[in-house]
């Protein structure tokens, strides 16, 4: 019953900055004896808790099938930080391209000699050899197929630019860089020049924990798959459906294994979250008839209206039609290579763009995020085509049907709860850590490692501002993300580096290693529905809150490996 959801239960064990990795498999932790019941609310207990210790890794089970080929993941988002001591071994340099200050694509290159003139800005080609013709005609129409084969035959012969000038990663890049970190991120080291990554054995000392550092700022931290690469495929917030296009075509050509998304396009007509039923039908009522005529006025413009479309486009013009190909472009490459998209932070019960495409036929998978709790997170959205759900943090939930309050916050004793009667959920105050841009571009605005010379950047940040708290169906599907490279890295132990599986086979292994009868680890409550948009909605199945459930990393590699 939701009454029995105010009483709190078994809390997790104390803070551990790798929970997530235990939540879903990926390392063994132990932490110590169970945590004590309260058996009521405002009854606290406290005692020390040591650090967890670290046992297995399913990277130890990658390892001992075969040879360690790396995945390539290529994340497609606002970039990433190429100097981050986390992530500088781990990013494929000569793939990242830069979508949004070139057309034809862009790429950073330092200058190692200031003693040696450069020019500025160079070209080179990027999308060479590009080849469409395997993936079909999509579904599109005839004059559709045309226009996208001409589109990519022209980047096919199209030269873009390399410039040795500073990185816009290094100032816009905090949340690709999160989302890396979360991925690929692996402990820092300093290598003989080979850019080796760091092994299990040298970042775990001998008690099981992980090894400091020597760089007091830099944490000994593990992304989902530290052993794979990653590619940044650059774009921006823009409406130009060009770039997007463009980062789907590079992806395909360089024969990644696994795309991130973690965040929505700008889809003018398919972002858009259209009302529920129940909600047309209150707009019949009396009461809502302003509501209902600003809806008639909005249908109106989306069949060519004038009202309300300040950028309506000239006579003659199709301006859907790059947005249809986008749509059947990203359900193609799907089924050859898995997409794997956030479902939104909007707490609503569907989801956002291009996740709201996931289906059975296609390799599209759309991750919602829960909290150690074993709740859905409060802003993360659910319903219809949810695939998977993966660790982050939470959000306060405030309307008719729950009440989920952060108690720690300074601003929660201007309210008095004492008198409301509804379903209360536990609030969770685990987070993720995961790497950032240092200094004031970063999420956590920490100083950078220039901060000895600029008097104001009094913030130190975590380790110095390179690391952040981060969550989100963003940071959620960074997570599932690492699990697909796991995946893909199994696969290619076990049949050569060349091996990849399709987009529709890993999502089939990743649901059949997920699980709905699980809980959060460290937490103890098995995953639980919440009510959030509707009466009685806790009452749904549970798999329209959670899609197949939480991954176990684990059990999905060892259906790759086999006996």
């Amino acid at each position: 019953m939701p009454g029995d959801i105010q009483v709190p239960q078994s809390v997790p064990a104390s803070y551990y900055y790798l929970w997530h990795l235990t939540a879903l498999g990926v390392i063994d932790a132990d932490y110590g004896p169970a945590p004590l019941v309260l058996p009521d609310p405002g009854e606290s207990a406290v005692r020390e808790v040591p650090d967890p210790a670290i046992g297995a890794t399913v990277w130890d089970m990658i390892a001992a099938a075969g040879p360690v080929y790396p995945a390539r993941v290529a994340l497609i988002d606002v970039g990433v930080s190429r100097d981050h001591p986390n992530l500088a071994s781990r990013l494929e340099h000569d793939a990242c391209i830069d979508l949004t200050t070139h057309r034809y694509g862009a790429r950073v290159e330092p200058i190692l000699d200031t003693a040696t003139s450069f020019d500025r800005e160079e070209r080179q080609a990027f999308f060479t050899g590009l080849d469409i013709g395997p993936l079909g005609n999509l579904g599109l129409t005839n004059d559709d197929h045309d226009y996208l084969k001409d589109l990519a035959d022209e980047y096919a012969v199209s030269e873009g630019v390399v410039r040795r000038l500073y990185a816009p990663e290094s100032l816009f890049a905090s949340h690709g860089t999160c989302c890396a970190g979360l991925i690929v991120g692996e402990p820092a080291v300093v290598t003989e020049g080979d850019g080796a990554a760091l092994t299990v054995e040298d970042a775990f000392g001998d008690d099981g924990l992980p090894a400091p550092s020597t760089n007091r700022n830099l944490l000994p931290y593990f992304g989902v798959d530290p052993f794979s690469k990653l590619i940044s495929i650059r774009t921006s917030f823009e409406d130009d459906v060009r770039q997007f296009i463009a980062a789907f075509l590079y992806a395909y050509h360089q024969g990644v294994d696994v795309i991130v998304v973690p965040r929505g396009f700008p889809d003018p007509k398919r972002s858009r979250v259209e009302p529920k039923n129940e909600l047309k039908a209150d707009l019949e009522s009396w009461k809502n008839q302003d509501v209902a005529n600003l809806f008639a006025r909005l249908a109106a413009a989306e069949q060519g209206a004038a009202e309300l479309e300040p950028k309506q486009a000239q006579k003659g013009a199709n301006p859907d039609r790059g947005w249809r190909i986008l749509k059947r472009l990203i359900v193609g490459v799907s089924k050859r290579i898995p997409i794997v998209c956030a479902a939104g932070n909007s707490g609503e019960s569907q989801l956002i763009y291009p996740a709201n495409l996931a289906s059975d036929n296609n390799g599209i998978i759309a991750v919602g995020a829960v909290t150690v709790e074993g709740f859905r997170s409060g802003y993360s959205n659910y319903g219809e085509g949810l695939t998977v759900v993966s660790p982050a943090d939470d959000g306060e939930v405030f309307n008719r049907h729950q009440l989920r309050v952060d108690t720690l916050s300074p601003f929660a004793a201007q309210h008095d709860n004492s008198e409301i009667r509804m379903p209360a959920y536990r609030y969770s105050h685990f987070s993720l850590l995961t790497t950032d841009l240092a200094g004031a571009f970063g999420y956590d605005q920490g100083a950078g490692p220039w901060s000895s010379i600029i008097p104001f950047a009094a913030n130190p940040g975590v380790g110095g501002g390179f690391y952040t708290t981060f969550g989100g169906t963003s940071g959620a599907s960074a997570q599932v993300g690492g699990i697909c490279a796991l995946i893909q890295r199994a696969h290619k132990s076990k049949n050569g580096a060349g091996a990849s599986l399709t987009g529709l086979q890993v999502k089939e292994i990743l649901q059949g290693a997920s699980r709905l009868d699980t809980t959060v680890a460290p937490g103890t409550r098995p995953l639980t529905p919440d009510c959030m948009n509707a009466d009685g909605e806790d009452s749904l199945d549970i798999s329209y809150f959670f899609g197949s459930g939480l991954p176990d990393a684990r059990l999905a590699v060892a259906a790759v490996l086999g006996p």
